[in-house]
Parts: structure tokens; C-alpha cells; sequence
């Protein structure tokens, strides 16, 4: 007996799940080779399932890239497309018109698996659309795709990699290097979610966000607003679970008017659990919000790292609601759980590395103060799917927490008989720690009340600070220091948990202007 090749039970067994009670058998429609067109390629495929009534598999026997000159046809009914894998198959723009990859049409329920996005070049949607459907996302890579929007009186580019109207499910994939650019716009520029914009419903889980823009760069008077360099999510409920949302940016530039928000994240009534945030940027001459994260409406933060916010903004653009175990390096999320750490340094690795799994990841280095001291929230794995929690015996666990790490990253206990002890804390410890000032008052400035924040390189430190010729004095973070109109010197520096003091401690000098009478 011929055996069915396992590709299409899985395309069947996928098909099956998303078939709603009493419809028809699905078909399968193989691709079967990497042209543009003819029998047996993608684009005959997607033809074939539409003119088919019921809901459809289109498996993907064949490794490659598949170059295409124009536009795919609108997929418009149910349909499970499985690919061989992400470094197995890409599709691709090949000619040097803009047009989107992949386009779902309202209304249809589509699972997507197994394969790269990369190149596509639109208005909105530059990767993939979907409309106002159900779309999953399973081990997908889209990349280098562009919604570019110049010229018109309003431009308005949005969603780079994906853009979504309707419930969007991404899963084990990774949306890197996307863009949303708008320029040269008549009275108003609006880039909106580099990586991913959506209006509905999203999932987002043990997925990596990495490397997208939101950019917006007007002329003149014209306004430009930039926001979510990574994510947009506004519209419908969010959650972002185990998942890593590292290097994105936001850049609202050249116009009077300007407005940047969420760096790495910006939208409503998001749900963000043991997930790491980071590195994260915003630029803007105007109003900023939010480096890493610019969350409104009832935003909910569990077991998460927000850290290293760069450019002209703090982490978060507000204040938000923790569920607890949350590290906040600058202080600007307004934690206030006692499981929290806050005004601490996360100790990550500063690169997205492939650590096993399906997607790359930032590791904890040793000796994080984020090892140990979260809690796993009903979660048996890591965004990598290893095992969480994996307790380190020498490490002290956080109150009420079950010996999980913070973030979406679970450093695993070498599997000898006993666990080391961690570098940091060992108390032998005679290294300093180095302070930095994270964020400061203006360098001029006609307000008298000023507000510094600080971080430790060493986990458990507290601050001493000195302001113009007074002693130094414990203080807490952020400091917050009223002054009389002329020029200002305030130091800090970090004291470790073995009594080790900064030699160098961290300095930011500014002048308060008199107001004229």
C-alpha cells in the first residue's frame, strides 16, 4: 500500500481543526514547484482553492523561494497553507513594482505555517493582510517587507510585516525588519506598527519582534506621528505572552508637529505576560511616550523585563498596572508590587541569539537578578520551550514566586548534581557597581522641581546622591530634588549588597532660569 506523505496528514489533520461543524470536505491543492505561475505553483493553487465553495489545504512540497513578479491573487475562502519550514521556503518580491505578498480577504479563517515573507512593498500590509477574519500565524518568518506611503496630501503607512483587521494569532514565528515609512506628506505624515499593526483581536506567544521601524517624516508644518515601532495593537483585547519584543524604533522627525509613541509596543488594553521588552527606541523633536512600551486604556503587566530604553524617552510612556514579578530598569513603568524589582539592571545579553527553540532570544546572563525571582503564572515552559521553572538552589526566590526567572527567558539549571553559585552572589564580592543616571531634567530649564532616575549594573544595590555641596545621603529612586534658579550638580552612586561603593559616581549638571517678573 502507498503510504500519504506526512506533509499532507498534517495539512489535513490542520484543515480539519479549522472546519466548523457540518461543511464540506477539504481539498488539497499541492504546490508542487517555485515558479510564479503554472500548474503546480503557488499562485495556481491559491486560484484553484478560491473557485473552490468549501475551506481548502494548500501544502507546500517544494524548498525554495518563490520570486514573484506581480501580486498573489486575494486568497477569498478557508484554507490551511503549510510550508516545509522558514529556512526551507520563502516567497518573495522579485520585480520592482510595490505589491503586497500575501492578501486575506475578509471573512476567511487561514492558518499559515512553515515558511518566510520577505519584500513585499505597500501603503498598508506590505507582508500580509488579513481582513477582518481569523487569521494563525504558525512558525512564519516575515521579514524586509515595507508600507511606505510619500507624496499624497495625507500619507498614511501602516503595518509593515502584517497588518490585521481582524483575530490575529502569531505563534513560534518571528516578524523582524519590517517598516513603516511615511514622507513628503501634504499636511500630515502617520506611520503606524513597523513589525505588526492590528485593529482586533491579537495572541502574540513565544514569538520574537525585532528590528521594525515606524517612521514619519514630515516637512514644514506638517505634523508626523510615528507609534508602535514593533507592535501597534489597538482595537480589540491583546496579549503578549512568552514572547520578545527587542530593538524596534519609532521616529517622528523634520515637521513642527511631532509625535512618537511605543517604541517597542504601543496600544490599548494589553495583557503582557513573561515576555522581555527591551532596547526598544524613540526619536522625536516633539512629543515622546514610551521607548519600550506606551500602553493605555488597562494595560496588565506580569513576570516581564522592561529594560534599556534608548533614545528620547523613558520605558514606559505611563504608568502601569503590574500583576507582579515585573523588572523595570528605569523606574518609569510605576510597578509597585513587592515582588517587583525596579531601578535595577536586568542583566541581559544585549544580542538576540539563537538559544534554541524556535525563535531567537535574549539570555539572562549570569548573575541577572532576574534569575529566580518571578513566577511562571501557570506557564511549564520558556519562550524557547524549555522547562520553567528551573530553580537554582543557591539563589533566593521572591516572595510568593515559584523559583521561575523574570522575562520570557528561563536559564536552566546545569544538569549536574548541584548548581553553581552565580558570580553576583557570592560574598566573597569585592567588585564595585557601576551607577548611570537614566534620566534627568532638561540641561535648561525654567523648572525649579527636577526628577532623576539611576540604575545599579548590580541587582539589590541602593543609591547615595549629592546635590551641589551637600553630603552624600541616601536617597531613593527616582530622586526628586526642588532648587532655587542657577546651575545644578547631582551625583549618584550605587552601593552592592556586599557594601561595595562606586568610585565613579554617575554626574548630570543643569541650570534653572529665573522667571521673568
Amino acid at each position: 500500500m502507498r503510504l500519504v506523505r506526512p506533509l499532507l496528514i498534517v495539512a489535513a489533520l490542520l484543515a480539519a481543526v479549522l472546519l466548523p461543524a457540518g461543511s464540506a470536505l477539504a481539498l488539497s491543492y499541492p504546490v508542487k514547484n517555485v515558479a510564479d505561475g503554472g500548474p503546480g505553483s503557488l499562485r495556481q493553487a491559491i486560484l484553484d482553492s478560491n473557485l473552490h465553495s468549501g475551506p481548502d489545504a494548500i501544502p507546500i512540497e517544494t524548498t525554495g523561494t518563490i520570486p514573484l513578479a506581480t501580486e498573489l491573487p486575494p486568497i477569498t475562502g478557508d484554507v490551511v497553507i503549510s510550508g516545509p519550514g522558514t529556512d526551507s521556503l520563502r516567497v518573495e518580491r522579485s520585480a520592482a513594482t510595490g505589491f503586497r505578498i500575501l492578501d486575506f480577504a475578509d471573512g476567511v479563517t487561514a492558518s499559515l505555517s512553515g515558511l518566510t515573507v520577505s519584500g513585499g512593498l505597500a501603503t498598508r500590509g506590505a507582508g500580509i493582510r488579513n481582513g477582518s477574519g481569523n487569521l494563525t500565524l504558525t512558525r512564519v518568518v516575515v521579514e524586509g517587507n515595507e508600507a511606505l506611503a510619500e507624496g499624497a496630501p495625507t500619507d498614511e503607512a501602516e503595518g509593515g510585516g502584517v497588518l490585521s483587521a481582524g483575530w490575529l494569532t502569531v505563534r513560534e514565528s518571528v516578524v523582524r525588519d519590517n517598516r513603516a515609512n511615511a514622507v513628503g506628506g501634504g499636511t500630515f505624515d502617520s506611520a503606524l506598527g513597523g513589525g505588526i499593526a492590528a485593529a482586533g483581536p491579537v495572541l502574540v506567544s513565544r514569538s520574537t519582534i525585532s528590528g521594525n521601524a515606524a517612521e514619519a517624516f514630515g516637512e514644514g508644518g506638517k505634523q508626523s506621528r510615528a507609534r508602535g515601532g514593533g507592535l501597534l495593537l489597538v482595537g480589540g483585547p491583546a496579549s503578549v505572552e512568552l514572547s520578545t519584543v527587542s530593538g524596534n524604533s519609532v521616529v517622528a522627525g523634520t515637521s513642527l508637529t511631532n509625535e512618537a509613541r511605543g517604541g517597542g509596543v504601543q496600544g490599548t488594553e494589553l495583557s503582557l505576560v513573561s515576555s522581555t521588552v527591551s532596547t526598544n527606541s524613540l526619536t522625536s523633536n516633539g512629543f515622546a511616550a514610551g521607548a519600550n512600551l506606551e500602553l493605555q486604556g488597562t494595560p496588565h503587566v506580569s513576570d516581564t523585563i522592561v529594560a534599556e530604553p534608548l533614545g528620547d524617552a523613558a520605558s514606559c510612556g505611563a504608568p502601569l498596572k503590574s500583576g507582579g514579578f515585573n523588572l523595570d530598569e528605569d523606574g518609569s513603568c510605576g510597578f509597585d508590587e513587592s515582588s517587583d524589582l525596579v531601578g535595577v539592571v536586568a542583566g541581559l545579553d544585549p544580542v538576540l541569539r539563537d538559544n534554541g527553540g524556535p525563535t531567537p532570544t535574549q539570555a539572562l546572563l549570569p548573575g541577572s537578578i532576574a534569575i529566580d525571582r518571578g513566577s511562571s503564572f501557570g506557564s511549564s515552559i520558556d519562550q524557547r520551550g524549555l522547562p520553567r521553572p528551573s530553580d537554582f538552589a543557591d539563589v533566593s526566590n521572591k516572595e510568593g514566586g515559584d523559583g521561575s526567572d523574570i522575562g520570557a527567558f528561563e536559564l536552566q539549571v546545569p544538569p549536574v548534581k548541584g548548581s553553581p553559585v552565580l558570580v553576583s552572589e557570592t560574598p566573597t564580592d569585592r567588585t564595585p557597581p557601576n551607577t548611570r543616571i537614566v534620566s534627568g531634567p532638561p540641561r535648561v530649564t525654567y523648572k525649579t522641581k527636577a526628577k532623576f532616575r539611576f540604575a545599579s549594573s548590580e541587582g539589590q544595590s541602593h543609591f547615595q546622591c549629592k546635590l551641589d555641596g551637600k553630603k552624600w545621603h541616601h536617597c531613593a529612586n527616582p530622586f526628586r530634588p526642588s532648587v532655587k534658579p542657577g546651575r545644578h550638580l547631582f551625583k549618584v552612586r550605587a552601593i552592592d549588597r556586599f557594601g561595595n561603593v562606586d568610585p565613579t559616581p554617575a554626574r548630570f549638571g543643569w541650570r534653572v532660569k529665573p522667571i521673568a517678573g
